[in-house]
């Protein structure tokens, strides 16, 4: 992601990135209901999950993000998605006798996550739409708990995901976002925030945990 002061509608791009995970989303969808080795529960429970992430994805991309998504932002994040959807869909699909207690943890985990996300970014698009807050940084909702609380909701959605499909190969993409987060998307996200908004960011990131709240 490139984190810079261009704010576009990005419309083509950000098509692109809708239309390449939900092919992923529909070959998951055909793959469960065509495959009928797990039971029916986990089936409907990975075809909810595909469906809500898809949903929130094109909420956060249409409604929240601003800022100019590139081509190759657009065709690489897509597809690794369309990807994603559909490895935890076949994962799924290969326990034959899924704990229901691991998947209600799943679903739990995941719609906790996703409220994060969704919310978090809701309260900072309605905070930024005010004339008065425009050039501010925005420190307050869910926000003043952790600076980047919304790449933890995001974490803690596919943690539950990954949860649901009982198989712990599906952590291994999990890890890797998180790695991603901590590694490359917070660090240059910092970068950007701490040259657009100089002092009020470093007050901000000295007081407040980075990624996880009350942890880290």
């Amino acid at each position: 992601m490139a984190y810079q002061d261009i704010h576009s509608p990005s419309l083509g791009s950000k098509l692109m990135l809708v239309s390449l995970t939900l092919s992923g989303v529909i070959f998951s969808t055909v793959f469960l209901f065509t495959n009928n080795q797990s039971d029916s529960l986990c089936r409907i429970l990975l075809f909810s999950c595909s469906i809500a992430f898809y949903i929130r994805l094109v909420i956060c991309l249409f409604v929240f993000v601003k800022r100019k998504v590139g081509w190759l932002e657009g065709c690489v994040v897509g597809a690794l998605y369309g990807f994603l959807v559909y490895m935890f869909s076949y994962w799924g699909n290969l326990h034959t006798h899924p704990s229901l207690i691991i998947e209600i943890t799943g679903v739990t985990f995941f719609i906790f996550g996703s409220l994060i996300n969704s919310l978090s970014d809701y309260q900072r698009y309605v905070w930024k739409k005010k004339p008065e807050n425009k050039g501010r940084i925005y420190t307050q909702g869910l926000f003043k708990y952790a600076m980047h609380i919304n790449f933890w909701g995001d974490t803690v959605m596919f943690a539950g995901y990954a949860l649901v499909t009982e198989n712990l190969m599906s952590f291994i993409p999990v890890a890797a976002i998180a790695l991603n987060f901590v590694l490359i998307q917070i660090p240059q996200l910092d970068n950007y925030l701490r040259k657009r908004y100089g002092a009020d960011f470093v007050e901000y990131a000295r007081k407040t945990k980075k990624y996880i709240p009350f942890i880290y």
